[in-house]
């Protein structure tokens, strides 16, 4: 055999198909029975499953609430007063002589709590995630107060004398409203917590609700299985012989609608098809293939001297040579009468020409039987870009005739587009 250049493709050949046989039609294959209740066993496993469906959606929904609604809220009641507390103790500073602090550093400590409160109320995004608004009106009615104060913190700072040593009175006036902006933020987070702890509770109730629902449902489904067993069995039993069958016929229908009932090869429909696909990948991958047309040369005295018994084995025998020197990655076809077409993958057509040139000789040098010597002319094409499928085509059956023209017996490469 010629090793012919080109990649590992896979095999267009037709899937392997059972021998055919005396294939009953569709008129004479069995009808089931089916003898229990599907419809309604159909439908009372949808319902159930409708309801875990939906009891697990709820379920989740609480999960990802606690997750996504709860938890950054925490975070944002502590950063509330974490905010607060640091503009506090800078403002301390400030007031004590601390050449570090500032009024804007205290501003920008109360600006970033001010903002996580606003964001409890609003919603809001930053780093480190996203805040979706309170719903509870008493949350919502302490964090009103919490910016409120913030703003009187700020305004008490701003009014007081901040010359280097001098407290009173600014540090008490700002002292009671950081306590009481301590207590309220104190009671967000609590009943944040409280709501968390909710939260939990309802979650592990849908929890144990769902496992139970799943174990009825499974000590249901087993019921039920045992009360059907012996009519389902029987009932898989027809069905898999019934497939059997099915797959009997599809696969002499297949066989029939793909190949050549004489010689077994590819018939024309199918080899077009694979020839079609073959130039797509062609054109996608950039990869060469060649096909190869021959004839079979004098067949018709081949007929009327042997008779048409004789033509059919000479057919078979040539079909059956050529293909021994192909690869499996190959497609070869009867294309009509005595014409065969060849496709090669991968090969350009200096391998095309060569493993056309071993067929033609082994086919002049190997005599059939009854018919004696029978040879061949080929015809050799390899795609070009842009090429269609009949343009290939009809540069291989140019060459083909070309081949005839020449004398016979000989392998004539195509002209290009």
């Amino acid at each position: 055999m010629v090793a012919q250049k080109g990649t590992d493709l896979h095999d267009a050949t037709p899937p392997s198909v059972a021998p055919p046989g005396e294939s009953p039609s569709a008129q004479e294959l069995p009808r089931l029975h089916v003898r229990f209740p599907l419809k309604r066993f159909i439908a009372l496993i949808a319902s159930i499953g409708a309801l875990i469906i939906a009891m697990i959606v709820y379920s989740a929904e609480t999960g990802l609430r606690m997750s996504q609604r709860y938890t950054p809220l925490i975070d944002a009641a502590m950063e509330i007063k974490l905010e607060g507390t640091t503009s506090y103790l800078w403002y301390e500073e400030l007031l004590g002589g601390d050449p570090d602090a500032s009024m804007d550093l205290v501003r920008k400590h109360i600006d970033q709590a001010d903002w996580y409160a606003r964001a409890m109320l609003e919603g809001g995004t930053n780093f480190e995630g996203t805040f979706i608004p309170l719903d509870d009106p008493e949350l919502r009615a302490n964090i009103q107060d919490v910016r409120r104060l913030l703003v009187q913190f700020r305004t008490q700072m701003e009014n007081g004398d901040h010359e280097r040593g001098h407290k009173e009175p600014a540090e008490l006036s700002a002292n009671h409203t950081f306590r009481t902006f301590i207590e309220k933020a104190d009671i967000t987070e609590t009943r944040l917590q409280n709501l968390i702890q909710i939260a939990e509770k309802r979650f592990v109730t849908v929890q144990v609700i769902l496992a139970v629902t799943a174990l009825a449902v499974m000590t249901l489904l087993g019921i039920l299985f045992v009360r059907f067993a012996d009519t389902q069995n029987k009932t898989v039993i027809d069905l898999k012989h019934e497939i059997f069958r099915r797959i009997r016929v599809e696969n002499t229908l297949r066989k029939q609608a793909t190949t050549d009932t004489l010689t077994g090869l590819l018939n024309r429909r199918r080899m077009t098809d694979i020839l079609q696909e073959e130039l797509s990948r062609a054109k996608r991958l950039d990869t060469p293939f060649s096909v190869v047309m021959f004839d079979i040369d004098h067949f018709k005295q081949v007929n009327d001297t042997f008779g048409h018994e004789i033509g059919d084995n000479v057919l078979k025998e040539i079909a059956k040579m050529v293909k021994s020197r192909l690869r499996e990655l190959d497609a070869f076809a009867r294309w009509g009468g005595e014409e065969f077409m060849i496709l090669l993958r991968g090969t350009e057509m200096e391998g095309a020409l060569e493993i056309s040139t071993i067929c033609c000789e082994m086919l002049s040098q190997h005599p059939i039987d009854q018919a004696g010597h029978v040879t061949a002319s080929f015809g050799v094409a390899t795609y070009s870009s842009d090429e269609t499928v009949r343009e290939l085509i009809h540069r291989a059956d140019d060459a083909l005739y070309t081949a005839k023209n020449k004398g016979r017996n000989c392998v004539v490469m195509a002209k290009a587009d």
